[in-house]
């Protein structure tokens, strides 16, 4: 897509800056753009409903939107990252969390597994820091017939079906759309040590259109509302036009 429909506070620093100089820039996006809270904050009720009871991680929690909103609801919820940020925390790698055994009842990844390298390799690791019927809650992209096309041609991340884990060096930002549909669905969950106890899918135009946090909105605020509305349909909500997949999964008594 054009740097010229890039948001003025990332344009700056869009090849050129650091992965901290990125998220501080996103957490400028997200104090400035309604649209994005809005659409962010809708996200944030699906997973909240489907929390246990007691505190929360987030892990890959960037600009700590959730954590922020998670505080106005009353509930504590504790950030870790591997890039310092403002409202991050923990600094640590994922698959190295300082976390004791079956310590946590809730850890959620909103738009961050689709970054690991190893993302398996995580699940097992969450999963050891779970409680028993403790929750790892997934937001991530979801490659399907018009998601292939979003985010191949749309999208400044990559869609490698052929992607193999591995303990290779890659930078923070660099993402894999196809992902978190090979963990949850060619790999098979049944091979994790989690059970996949709810996976729905979400959205179809609204959140492309409103740029995200590295792009302008192309329409207004009002439409973007309105489509995102009408988007909640059955119409949109499959797996051939979705653009993410929600998806909780359990780890048995």
């Amino acid at each position: 897509m054009s740097s010229i429909l890039l948001n003025p506070e990332v344009r700056p620093v869009w090849t050129v800056g650091t992965a901290a100089e990125l998220l501080a820039a996103y957490e400028r996006v997200w104090e400035r753009k309604t649209i994005l809270r809005r659409l962010y904050e809708s996200w944030y009720e699906l997973i909240a409903r489907e929390l246990r009871p007691g505190p929360v991680l987030e892990i890959g929690a960037g600009t700590g939107n959730f954590k922020r909103w998670m505080d106005r609801q009353g509930r504590t919820c504790w950030t870790l990252d591997i890039i310092r940020g403002r409202f991050v925390d923990v600094q640590a790698d994922a698959l190295k969390l300082p976390l004791r055994e079956a310590s946590v009842e809730n850890v959620v990844l909103i738009d961050a597994l689709h970054h690991f390298s190893r993302p398996t390799a995580f699940i097992r690791a969450a999963a050891g820091c779970l409680r028993a019927g403790g929750r790892l809650i997934l937001l991530e992209p979801y490659v399907s017939w018009w998601g292939w096309f979003v985010y191949k041609y749309l999208h400044h991340e990559g869609v490698d079906f052929s992607f193999v884990e591995s303990d290779s060096a890659k930078a923070a930002w660099d993402g894999n759309a196809a992902i978190p549909r090979l963990v949850l669905e060619t790999a098979g969950v049944g091979s994790l040590p989690l059970r996949l106890v709810k996976s729905s899918h979400c959205e179809f135009l609204s959140y492309p259109l409103s740029g995200g946090f590295s792009y302008r909105s192309l329409l207004p605020e009002s439409a973007l509302l309105a489509l995102h509305r009408l988007e909640q349909s059955r119409l949109f909500r499959n797996r051939l036009l979705s653009l993410r997949v929600f998806a909780v999964l359990e780890k048995s008594a």
